[in-house]
């Protein structure tokens, strides 16, 4: 199966010269920063989610009333700023949730009148029946102190790049487990993104520095499969790193029983974002995919071929 070529729209991902923060609707000086919060306040309250199988199934609990008031919300965000396409999108999913299926889909096509390229409403547009929207994924920020179950289930399964929801977005979140006490607050982290081009396919390989305020420096090496799209979820390797470059900032979570010993919030600097858009752009325009049953040999030969010494952390 070929990823379409209309996937963006005929546009590639969000380019470095974009003047879109970086942290979208999750930028703290948002002009809508009141009513986002108070909207996501309300989804907070309402929708939970579990893990069934390899997708997360939804259950909402809440009035008509409660669904009027959050659109309401939303509809003044929107006056707001009318040009933030991305508050259509978040309309979008809270009609979706509220069963309001044919407006979910109006309002994508809303937004594709005017940004035809914007990654969330071309690809749920174009993958209705298989594409899973931000509501979907657990509730995350940087306040939260154990894993959502279903970040837990997905990590006993070795998927330590996840998708969660940042108010009323999806964003990443690099999970993995540890051992021992919490991290000290002092600790930094850096994480470089790196592609792959292994002889059996592309890779995507990230580092994760941890660096405290006693002792050496540690680095965690971890992998993403590029395996070709089948499901059309947002949890598989290819479109796991389109969301990296439409929201090129992610959480970095080091989890022991559940407990997050470290929860911190990526905002990367400006090389990095080229960097990790640069690769989704690459990925995009190109019909290269890792089989995956290659997988453990395309690590072993990126193991043995790259020289961790060429990192460059920003």
């Amino acid at each position: 199966m070929k990823i379409p070529g209309n996937l963006f729209g005929g546009q590639q991902p969000a380019s470095p010269s974009d003047k879109t923060s970086i942290l979208r609707l999750a930028d703290p000086a948002h002009p809508a920063r009141e009513q986002l919060k108070q909207a996501a306040g309300i989804v907070d309250q309402c929708v939970q989610i579990e893990l069934l199988g390899e997708r997360t199934a939804m259950s909402v609990s809440a009035s008509a009333g409660d669904a009027e008031k959050v659109i309401s919300i939303l509809d003044d965000a929107v006056t707001m700023c009318p040009e933030d396409m991305d508050l259509l999108v978040a309309k979008a999913c809270i009609l979706y949730a509220f069963g309001q299926f044919k407006s979910a889909e109006e309002t994508l096509d809303l937004v594709l009148v005017k940004s035809p390229g914007h990654f969330e409403a071309n690809t749920w547009k174009n993958h209705w029946e298989t594409w899973t929207n931000a509501l979907r994924y657990p509730k995350w920020n940087e306040g939260e102190s154990r894993l959502h179950p279903v970040m837990a289930a997905h990590l006993s399964h070795n998927q330590r790049v996840q998708i969660v929801r940042d108010g009323l977005q999806k964003a990443l979140a690099i999970v993995t487990g540890v051992q021992g006490p919490p991290f000290d607050s002092r600790t930094q982290i850096k994480v470089e993104w790196v592609l792959s081009k292994t002889p059996y396919g592309p890779l995507m390989a990230y580092y994760v520095k941890l660096i405290e305020p006693v002792g050496e420096p540690s680095v965690m090496e971890a992998f993403l499969p590029i395996f070709r799209p089948t499901l059309f979820s947002p949890m598989e390797g290819y479109f796991l790193v389109q969301q990296l470059a439409y929201t090129p900032y992610w959480y970095v979570v080091l989890a022991s029983d559940g407990a997050a010993s470290l929860n911190r919030k990526i905002i990367p600097g400006e090389k990095s974002v080229q960097n990790i858009r640069g690769i989704a752009s690459q990925l995009a325009s190109t019909d290269s995919y890792l089989p995956q049953q290659q997988f453990q040999s395309a690590m072993q030969w990126h193991m043995n071929n790259f020289d961790m010494d060429r990192l460059v952390y920003e």
